[in-house]
Formats: structure tokens, C-alpha cells, sequence
């Protein structure tokens, strides 16, 4: 295999594919990037098992052919070297000879067919959305998913294609988030599948904002195209929890509030809570909610907010970080805060088809 290919542009490839490897202990093949050159493309593509991400890039080809490199390595050399043409020739012992400017390398490589198969698109459902669209909507869920790897199907984020819409859900048992965007597809497409965090993650660092996303689902896996980068993630297969149930059916008091100053408020009043009380009170008033926090021998933290609000005085206790996490992903200038009494769980809305619910914390 011979080729040559602008420097910036087989760096832009390597980067995005070199957070996919294997951690240390597992087949020496995982550490490698699969390189194929052919026609005038290069792709390179690297799996850990669970995820497979496929980047593909110009280039001149005088020899097609296959191989495997260390991707963390070849990343590292051409990030040292000045932008210019690198020419890569590997000979029939999977050794490559590198060549960037006046730099000179050789890499030890290792055959292609010991390399992991991607998997074929059989049977498979397709759904287009904008990046810019889906990347917003697992911003403003995927912080509410469980980190606790003992609730693994918590871990994921539900994508749910139902009544032409995706619904997207995260919880974590404490909080739930949910927000909805119209899709088009077929009946037949409906469908629940459930995305694994560090699919989520890669997505997250991955999509741009430009151009469709076009979801590809199979039975046990998920194929994300966008551009010149294909993303193959394992679904999960256990069964997401009957979400709704959580959503409160109706709330007696709705609060109107400006988010930024929320924000702003839980943020001031958080520097006293502590890891052992990492609790937060909130005070609903008529027209006012005050904010208060307090650490046991240290001393305590006050702040006032304008609402809108007329009814009852009600007093609830949240982990403030829980309530300041929607707030940030949001965009709207104001949210509405639902509740029935200090006790039951409350629940953030706002302009967009978005619902946040929180449980309170136990006030002694």
C-alpha cells in the first residue's frame, strides 16, 4: 500500500477516530487504526467492540492496499510535523515507512485481517434529523442518565421513534429529563432503542451542526452517518423503565421564573453546601423565592429571586447541582417551575417540548 495525503487532512481524520481504542489488556489489534486505501479515499477506522467509528478523507493512491498502525502513535508524529505532503508506503510485512517533510518514521503494523469486522446494514430502519438538532437534544437529557455502572440500562439514553416524533430520555432514578422533536418515518419504523453512554459521549464530541444525520437501526446495533464519519455503536438490550409513570399527572402551582437569575442564585448559594448536606432549600413566595444553603459550623448562604407567583408558601429541598443542570442546557429566558408542595416531586418546563422532573430531597 502506497499513498500520500495532505497532513491536515489525515490528522483531522485521525482525530476523530483515536479516542475509539481498547484500554490496555485487551487484543494489541485494538490499538490500531485500519487504514485502506483505495481509489482516491483513504478510511480509517478503529473499534473497541462496542464502538466502531469509520472517518474517511482525500487522497492520492498509488498502491491500493490495507493495514493496521498504532493510532495513538501516528496521531502523536503528525501532530509534531509542519503541514505538508505525508507520504505513507507499507511493505508486505505490515511495515510503514512515513515520510513528512523532514521527518522520517517507521511503524510497525499489523495485518488487516486480524482487524474486527464492521457490521453490514441488513434489515435495518433509517431516520434523517439535523445534527445541530439531535446534538442539542442529548444536551439537554444526557446529564440526568445514572452514572452508577450497577444500573447499566440507566446508563444509556432512551431514543424512542413513536407517533412521528423522537422522544429522547435520561434518568438516573432521582431526575428524569425528556425533550421531543417532530421526524418524519414510516409506521413501521416505530421503535424504542437505547443508546450506551460512551455511543453518547462520541456523538456529543462528533456531531458538527452542519448537514443531516442519518440514523441507521438494526436489531442489537446502531449505525450514526453524518459527513465523512460513520459511528457503529451495540445497543443495549434490556428493556428501559416505564418512564412516564414518574411524570406527575398534575401540579396545583405554576411558578414563572427568569432562568439566568435562577441559575445564578442556586449558583451563589451553592458555595455552602457541603458533600456531607448537599442540599439547597427553596422558598416559593408570593412574588419572591428565596434561595437559602447552609453548612453546620461554617456558615450559610441567601438569595432572593423575582417570580411570578401568587398561591401558598411552599418550602422544598433539592441537591442544588440537580436543579442548576437543566438550567444551563436550557436557552429559553424563562422556565416554569411545577409543583404541588414541598414534598412531591417538582417539574421544570419551559417554551420548547422539553419537562425536567426532580424529586425533592427530605426536609428534617
Amino acid at each position: 500500500m502506497k499513498f500520500k495525503i495532505i497532513r491536515s487532512n489525515f490528522i483531522e481524520g485521525l482525530k476523530a477516530v483515536q479516542n475509539i481504542v481498547a484500554g490496555k489488556g485487551s487484543l494489541p489489534i485494538l490499538q490500531n487504526v485500519l487504514l485502506e486505501a483505495k481509489g482516491k479515499e483513504l478510511t480509517m477506522t478503529t473499534t473497541d467492540l462496542d464502538i466502531s467509528i469509520k472517518a474517511t478523507c482525500a487522497c492520492d493512491v498509488s498502491e491500493s492496499g490495507s493495514t493496521t498502525l498504532p493510532v495513538k502513535l501516528l496521531f502523536t508524529a503528525m501532530s509534531k510535523v509542519a503541514e505538508c505532503e505525508v507520504e505513507i508506503d507499507v511493505d508486505a510485512k505490515e511495515r510503514a515507512s512515513i515520510s513528512a517533510g523532514n521527518a522520517r518514521y517507521k511503524l510497525a503494523g499489523m495485518t488487516e485481517k486480524e482487524f474486527p469486522r464492521l457490521p453490514k446494514d441488513e434489515d435495518a430502519f433509517l431516520y434523517s434529523i439535523p445534527q445541530q438538532t439531535f446534538r442539542e437534544m442529548l444536551r439537554k437529557v444526557s446529564y440526568a442518565a445514572s452514572q452508577d455502572d450497577t444500573r447499566r440500562t440507566l446508563k444509556g439514553v432512551l431514543l424512542s421513534f413513536k407517533d412521528l416524533k423522537l422522544t429522547m430520555v435520561a434518568t438516573d432514578g432521582r431526575r428524569l429529563a425528556l425533550v421531543e422533536n417532530e421526524v418524519e418515518f414510516p409506521k413501521d419504523a416505530e421503535k424504542d432503542i437505547v443508546l450506551p453512554s460512551k455511543a453518547v459521549c462520541e456523538l456529543q464530541r462528533s456531531l458538527s451542526g452542519e448537514g443531516d444525520l442519518t440514523l441507521i437501526v438494526q436489531k442489537s446495533q446502531i449505525c450514526f452517518k453524518l459527513d465523512n464519519l460513520m459511528i457503529y455503536s451495540k445497543l443495549m438490550d434490556d428493556a428501559y423503565p416505564n418512564y412516564r409513570q414518574v411524570i406527575p399527572k398534575e401540579t396545583g402551582e405554576h411558578i414563572t421564573v427568569d432562568r439566568q437569575l435562577l441559575l445564578d442564585a442556586l449558583d451563589r448559594a451553592s458555595v455552602m453546601t457541603m458533600d456531607e448536606a448537599h442540599s439547597t432549600k427553596l422558598i416559593f413566595e408570593s412574588g419572591k423565592l428565596t434561595v437559602t444553603s447552609a453548612a453546620s459550623d461554617i456558615g450559610e448562604a441567601k438569595d432572593v429571586v423575582p417570580i411570578k407567583y401568587a398561591g401558598e408558601k411552599i418550602e422544598i429541598m433539592f441537591n442544588p447541582s440537580y436543579v442548576m443542570d437543566p438550567l444551563k442546557v436550557l436557552d429559553e429566558d424563562e422556565v416554569k417551575v411545577n409543583l404541588n408542595d414541598g414534598h412531591s416531586p417538582a417539574v421544570i418546563t419551559c417554551g420548547i417540548p422539553f419537562l425536567y422532573v426532580l424529586m425533592p430531597l427530605r426536609i428534617s
